[in-house]
């Protein structure tokens, strides 16, 4: 995959991490660092990964169904608004998963 791609999914994958802390904090508002915490961040991160998986998954997907592909129209083609049209994309299915989620 491109270097785009990685950068828009991890930029997506930090706001879905940061989503669901929020809402792992929120449950836990009264909780000082100990079990409770500690539960929170490993929740939150296995559900940061597994909404990665999902978003790459998506991805995949979008790219099956573009008459195109979208690796070269981004990568070799320098085609912008490719880019825009995934980046979009990756944005509103990681909306869609944190709210899952969370």
């Amino acid at each position: 995959m491109t270097r785009t791609i990685w950068r828009c999914g991890l930029a997506v994958w930090a706001l879905m991490a940061i989503v669901v802390g929020n809402a792992a904090a929120q449950d836990d508002a009264g909780a000082l660092f100990g079990a409770d915490m500690v539960h929170g961040l490993v929740g939150a991160v296995v559900y940061s990964i597994l909404g990665f998986i999902i978003l790459m998954i998506g991805f995949k997907i979008f790219d099956i169904v573009t008459p195109f592909d979208l690796n070269k129209e981004i990568a070799e083609d320098d085609n912008p608004a490719a880019g825009i049209v995934v980046a979009g994309m990756m944005i509103a299915l990681g909306i869609i998963v944190a709210a899952a989620i969370a």
